[in-house]
Order: structure tokens, then C-alpha cells, then sequence
């Protein structure tokens, strides 16, 4: 007789078949409502985000991630999304069920639709799993456990309702503001270059795996991959909003005589300068002499990182004295494979340790 476990990571499993087919119609009915939320979200974009998860979810993929962490007694744990990206959501909720706790989520309103058709669809295939929705006021009340995930002044929020609620510190995972840095050399490929423009632009620059600044050598030419990220816009149109946005930070810049390029109908943006993050879709590209200035930067940032993205070779040259964090090759930033976190954000390491 099958585990509960086996139940629920099968339910998941075919829930997730029945996704990779784009005109599956849940998929498809969650995907356009999605369109008409308060989001940046394209159809281009949602279709690559549900994709990918949909490849991610197998059953060789969720034993080798969740197997050895069932919980016999289980916690009840809320989990409030952000929603920057379509569907990124999805992961905490096959770590709660696929490690034996019970789920109780809180979503964002710029997506609202996707989750929860995906989970109707699961259970479908096993009724039993505990699997809810509720506001985000009431979800400190409903668990004794939560992960949530957002700006960090949502974190500053979920801390004082916890304490409300009297949920102790051993049982919150808090995430707040975070991003990716991509590190080059020059020496690129062009499928390298375009992998990268992918992690730059796909979620227009919303996203803790979206790649906000760029450290290159100094003196490195721009162009080849400006080129590669204009190329990318036009598989991945720019939402309509986002160019009026950019307008503003393009203008400061232009009135600075600060050193900038963007694409044609200001589709992105990118500024050279200090290794400062700009806002969603405005790009830093920032300069180093050696690449050890680079991966110090990357040391003492460690905090505010959720990936590093770089070709193998200078992947290789990062990794003394780096930072403990995912390294991955140009385009697989949005690609996550199960599980790619920084440790001290990871659900599963935090869900492992929680029981009843």
C-alpha cells in the first residue's frame, strides 16, 4: 500500500503532466486570468515560468529532494508568496506537502490564480492532501509555522504578526529583498550572452533570481551583449508598463552624464557604475581590474544574494574564498533546479527540524 508521502508526490507528479501542455485547460484559464491581475507579467514570460516548473516537478526530481525529510507529526505551516514571478510560489508548497506538514497559503494579488489551480488539479489525483487558502491577516492564526516571502518590509510586517500570534523564531522562515549578480570575463559565448540576457530581462527585472548587476572587466565593450539583450526582447516582449517606468531613471542619468545604454523603446536599461541595485529593469553594469575585487564584493554581500551566475571557468576562478551560494551558468538563473537556494533560506533544511 502507498505511503502518504508516495501519494502526494504522485498527485504532484501528474498534476504537473497534465501542465506541460499549455492549452490544458486549467492551465490555460489560470494563465489568462493571471494576464488580467496587477502584475508585469507577459504571456511570454508566464508560459516560460510554468514550463520550467512543470519540467522540474518528476518523481526522480522530488524523492532525490524530499525523500529522506518526511515529518511523522506534522506542523501546520503558513506560507504567505510574494508573486514577483509567475508560479515561484510552487516550490514552497511541494517542500510543506512533500516533507509531511500541512499547507495553508497567502497570496500576492499580482498572482493569485496559478497556484491554486495547480493544487486543485493534485488533488484531484489525492484528496487528502491538506492543502488551503486564506488571507494573508489570517494566516498567522491559522499555523503554528510559516515561511514568508517578500520585500523586507514584509518581513518587518510577518515578524510583528508572529509575535502577535506567538509563533517563536525557531518556527519563521523570513525572506526578504534579494538578488542575483552575474560575474563575466569577455570571453562569452553567444549562447552564453544570450543565457544571460535571460536572467536579466524574462521577469523584467522583478525576482530574487533575476540578475540586477553585472561585473565585467574593465574596458569590456558592452555591446555583444546589448546585442544578445535586445535579441531576448524580442522572444520576450517588455510589458507595457515597463518602458514609462525606465523613463524617469533614464532621464536622471542622461542629466548626470552618468555612462548608460537601453533598448530600443527603452525595452531595458543599463548604467555603468558602482555596484549599486537599481529598480526592477535597470541594469548596473559595474567594472573590476582583478577579479578578486569581484568576488570580495560578492563575499561581503553574501546577505543580500540569491545566485551568482557565471561561465564555468570563471566559476572555477570565484570559488576560493567565495560566498556559499548557488553558482550557475549564464541562463539557468531562471531555471532553478529543486531545492537551489542559499542555505539559510532553504524550506527544506527549515521544514526538517519542524514537528507538531
Amino acid at each position: 500500500m502507498p505511503t502518504e508521502q508516495e501519494l502526494r508526490l504522485d498527485a504532484l507528479v501528474q498534476a504537473a503532466n497534465q501542465w506541460q501542455d499549455p492549452d490544458h485547460p486549467p492551465r490555460a484559464d489560470a494563465v489568462e486570468r493571471t494576464l488580467g491581475a496587477p502584475n508585469r507579467f507577459t504571456e511570454a514570460a508566464i508560459t516560460f515560468a510554468v514550463n520550467q516548473q512543470m519540467d522540474q516537478i518528476t518523481s526522480d526530481a522530488l524523492w532525490e529532494w524530499l525523500g529522506d525529510h518526511w515529518i511523522e507529526q506534522p506542523s501546520t505551516v503558513g506560507v504567505k508568496h510574494s508573486g514577483d514571478v509567475p508560479l515561484a510560489e510552487l516550490q514552497d508548497l511541494v517542500a510543506v506537502l512533500g516533507t509531511g506538514h500541512n499547507y495553508y497559503g497567502a497570496l500576492s494579488s499580482s498572482s493569485p490564480y496559478l497556484l491554486p489551480a495547480f493544487i486543485q488539479e493534485a488533488l484531484e489525483h489525492h484528496s487528502g492532501t491538506p492543502a488551503g487558502f486564506v488571507e494573508a491577516d489570517d494566516l498567522f492564526h491559522s499555523a503554528d509555522s510559516v515561511i514568508v516571502t517578500g520585500t523586507d518590509e514584509t518581513v518587518a510586517w510577518a515578524k510583528e504578526r508572529c509575535e502577535e500570534s506567538d509563533i517563536p523564531a525557531d518556527r519563521r522562515l523570513l525572506r526578504g529583498d534579494r538578488y542575483s549578480v552575474a560575474v563575466i570575463d569577455g570571453d562569452e559565448a553567444e549562447g552564453e550572452r544570450e543565457g544571460l540576457a535571460e536572467d536579466m530581462l524574462v521577469h523584467a527585472g522583478y525576482g530574487r533570481r533575476n540578475v540586477a548587476l553585472l561585473w565585467a572587466p574593465r574596458d569590456l565593450s558592452p555591446d555583444p551583449y546589448l546585442e544578445a539583450m535586445a535579441q531576448c526582447r524580442a522572444m520576450f516582449p517588455v510589458h507595457d508598463e515597463v518602458p514609462g517606468t525606465l523613463q524617469m531613471q533614464q532621464a536622471f542619468l542622461e542629466a548626470q552624464d552618468q555612462p548608460h545604454a537601453y533598448g530600443e523603446g527603452l525595452e531595458f536599461l543599463m548604467s555603468r557604475g558602482e555596484p549599486e541595485v537599481q529598480r526592477p529593469g535597470h541594469i548596473r553594469w559595474t567594472e573590476y581590474e582583478a577579479l578578486g575585487e569581484a568576488r570580495e564584493w560578492l563575499r561581503e554581500h553574501q546577505s543580500e544574494l540569491q545566485v551568482i551566475v557565471a561561465r564555468p571557468q570563471v566559476a572555477d576562478r570565484l570559488i576560493e574564498g567565495a560566498p556559499d551560494l548557488p553558482v550557475v551558468s549564464p541562463g539557468d538563473a531562471q531555471r532553478p533546479s529543486l531545492g537551489q537556494q542559499p542555505k539559510e533560506v532553504d524550506p527544506v533544511a527549515f521544514l526538517s527540524e519542524l514537528s507538531a
